[in-house]
């Protein structure tokens, strides 16, 4: 970190000033424990303060003070206002992915309009054919009964003309004769009559076939505009269907990987901010002392007196002072970790997916709910045996299906290692959750969460929590057990926390939940354990 270099240079600057008047065992041991910079510049000005120093240190103090004031703590500000910068980017990310979402929904929105649209027009177009295939039955039967009027009247024709021939054929006949000539007169104007009405049943046959070929035409017109209408409307269900996966895939894996870009940088920058504060007040401290040390001009405290004691108490208050207090201290080092926003909830129906919701499941072609949605209702076609009074019309097509698509669901990315420990390892039998190394993504612990500071531990009264009562009927409200490291993480920093290390977890036993023995996320550094590889 560029301070703590910085840092380390005035460090070896001021020891080697301190070298030059033969520094005391206390100044030597300073080299040997080899203490982070901004503490051994500390323990320096307590060193002047206790031993007294130069005319040419007590200059090298007002130096000193000097860039603390105009370079070391403008660069701890800097960085902080830098990592803000970082978090609020990674944090706007997420609006960015509820606007794309938003978006999206306005595509599923106008695809359903569609849909419905073609569901409606389908529809009536079946209605339509219903009509045409009604006409065109009661055409052909209607031709059906013209033929057997036809069929009957020509048969009687037929007996007609098989009496006539039985008259006339006869061996004994005499067509010469008045009373054969008398007799036969009848039976030819009665065969003359019936041939009349056969030619006349036969005409409205003739007639009757074209009308029924135009009922056919039309029939089959319609069938095909109808059978357009079913694919168009099975196609727009599966582009409605098909933009609904898309989007959900689309959102769930960008939710997730600015989830875990998100929480992973958190957790490294509370510990920078801690770290910075704890830099911020040490100097507070140091440039007190080091003030001490020009206004007393190089001149030892006198131990004796206890004005050494007094004068290192009286700097160490700074210890105690709010970094994020706007009169005390310097806000600008306490940085905002804006939450991660909750799940969308779902839209309240598939007519209205508008802004950041997530869209139902819309039923796709020749599934359950499709087929009682669009076909349940429509008319009934005529079904098989066919005949004389059942003829049949063209039958609907079979429904078309969309491709298989896998369904979208939320998704974890594990993009930080996660690791669990026993919630309080002081309390009960050790060992009973040990360190362990989680690679399973899906691996899930209990959450407690520590402030930035380390100093206060939480596991209950968490939003959204669940409540657990105890064996013993006491009730936590708040808790969270078996979530994965991503959704632990993201509980924590919604609440302004963060993961807890190892350390701060002795420190977290019995603060709710009954968390003592089960499994506990925490934050590892990467040099604390080797995890045992499968």
């Amino acid at each position: 970190m560029p301070t703590s270099l910085r840092l380390s240079a005035l460090l070896f600057t001021m020891v080697s000033a301190m070298d030059l008047q033969k520094p005391t065992h206390a100044s030597a041991s300073l080299l040997e424990k080899k203490k982070p910079a901004v503490a051994n510049l500390m323990e320096s000005a307590k060193g002047f303060l206790k031993n007294g120093a130069t005319a040419d240190v007590v200059e090298f103090a007002d130096a000193t003070l000097g860039e603390i004031s105009a370079i070391v703590i403008p660069a701890i500000i800097n960085e902080s206002l830098s990592d803000q910068r970082f978090i609020d980017s990674l944090h706007s990310r997420f609006e960015d992915i509820r606007n794309a979402l938003a978006a999206g929904n306005t595509e599923i929105f106008q695809l359903n309009a569609e849909e419905q649209a073609e569901s409606v027009a389908h529809k009536s177009c079946r209605n339509e054919q219903h009509e045409a295939c009604e006409g065109k039955r009661n055409c052909e039967m209607e031709l059906y009964r013209k033929w057997t009027v036809w069929v009957t009247e020509e048969e009687e024709l037929y007996e007609i003309h098989e009496r006539i021939s039985a008259h006339f054929c006869p061996p004994e006949a005499n067509g010469t004769l008045h009373s054969f000539r008398v007799q036969s007169v009848p039976w030819m104007q009665q065969y003359m009559s019936q041939k009349t009405v056969v030619e006349e049943s036969e005409s409205s046959y003739d007639l009757h076939v074209p009308l029924c070929r135009v009922t056919h035409t039309t029939l089959d017109q319609q069938s095909a505009i109808c059978d357009a209408h079913q694919t168009t409307l099975e196609g727009k269900a599966c582009a409605h269907a098909a933009k609904i996966n898309e989007v959900l895939t689309t959102y769930y894996n960008d939710i997730a990987q600015a989830t875990a870009a998100y929480n992973c940088a958190v957790e490294e920058i509370m510990e920078l901010e801690a770290d910075r504060k704890r830099e911020w007040i040490t100097l507070q401290v140091v440039n007190c002392l080091l003030n001490r040390v020009h206004e007393m001009n190089g001149r030892p405290c006198d131990s004796e007196t206890g004005e050494v004691d007094d004068e290192i108490a009286h700097c160490e208050q700074g210890h105690y002072v709010d970094v994020c207090s706007a009169e005390a201290g310097e806000p600008r080092l306490c940085l905002n970790y804006p939450p991660i926003p909750p799940c969308p909830p779902p839209c309240p129906a598939r007519d209205r997916v508008t802004g950041v919701c997530i869209a139902p499941e819309s039923p796709t072609p020749c599934g359950g709910d499709w087929l009682r949605d669009e076909y349940e209702n429509l008319p009934a076609v005529p079904l098989p045996p066919f005949s004389e009074t059942n003829p049949g019309c063209n039958a609907y097509p079979e429904c078309v299906d969309c491709p298989v698509l896998p369904t979208p669901g939320p998704i974890i990315v594990d993009s930080c290692p996660g690791y669990t420990v026993d919630g309080c390892g002081s309390d009960g039998q050790a060992g009973e959750h040990p360190l362990t190394f989680v690679r399973d993504v899906e691996g899930t612990a209990d959450v407690r969460c520590c402030s930035i500071e380390g100093d206060v531990c939480q596991s209950q009264d968490f939003d959204d929590g669940a409540v657990f009562e105890t064996p013993t009927g006491d009730l936590h409200q708040g808790c969270y057990f078996g979530v994965t490291y991503q959704e632990a993480m993201t509980v924590c920093h919604n609440a302004g926390k963060r993961i807890c290390s190892t350390a701060e977890m002795q420190t977290c036993c019995n603060t709710g939940c009954w968390h003592n023995h089960h499994a506990i996320w925490v934050n590892i550094a990467s040099n604390q354990v080797q995890p045992q590889l499968d």
